[in-house]
């Protein structure tokens, strides 16, 4: 009896490593396309579910990456990062916010820092292939591997034929969902520099706040 306990625990085991390697294997794929594919826009829709109070919020925007500097435009606000400051303009307030974001509030917006969150902190599940409008794609979960932290759940899906995000979901703490489901994704762009930082000639009526 000993020993079919411990043959049943062993291939437990190995399905579960199996599983865990299979989706770092995609992850590394899908992250290693990102990476490589130099400037970056994206169109993209956000989702927001509270199961609490059985409501959605919805919107659209596009989002501009290169490396670790991005920009991402929604209906009430613009956010720019270039690496080290974060603007956020508030077009409701005509107000700026000017901060230098830890690297645990970039992994709530920095579309680098999703892409590549999976390398450390997360156990790794393979969850499988299925079809999402007529495309193959892969489903993988993350799991925080410390207790508290901000995501209990992620769940990402990759393309399977050109290895890209097509929609990541992550469920915070208090239970709220928010699905990200990238509609458009267009590579090669010529992205300035400048283009990830606030200009104050171009919003000249802003009420600028430095929270350094």
């Amino acid at each position: 009896m000993r020993i079919k306990l411990f043959t049943l625990l062993l291939l437990i085991s190995f399905a579960y490593s199996t599983s865990a390697q299979n989706a770092r294997d995609i992850l590394d794929k899908a992250s290693d396309t990102y990476n490589k594919a130099g400037a970056v826009t994206a169109r993209f829709t956000l989702d927001a579910k509270d199961p609490k109070t059985k409501t959605t919020y919805s919107y659209d925007g596009t989002a501009y990456m290169k490396g670790n500097k991005f920009k991402i435009e929604i209906p009430d606000a613009i956010t720019w990062f270039d690496g080290t400051t974060q603007w956020v303009y508030i077009k409701d307030t005509d107000e700026v916010n000017i901060t230098n974001p830890t690297g645990d509030e970039l992994q709530a917006i920095s579309p680098s820092v999703l892409f590549n969150i999976y390398k450390k902190g997360f156990d790794l599940r393979y969850i499988g292939e299925k079809n999402v409008a007529g495309k193959s794609v892969y489903e993988i979960e993350l799991t925080p591997q410390k207790k508290g932290t901000e995501f209990t759940k992620i769940i990402v899906e990759i393309n399977k034929i050109n290895n890209l995000f097509s929609r990541i979901s992550v469920t915070d703490k208090s239970g709220i969902e928010n699905l990200l489901t990238i509609k458009s994704y267009q590579t090669g762009a010529t992205l300035a520099d400048t283009m990830f930082q606030f200009s104050k000639k171009d919003y000249p009526n802003a009420e600028v706040v430095d929270l350094r």
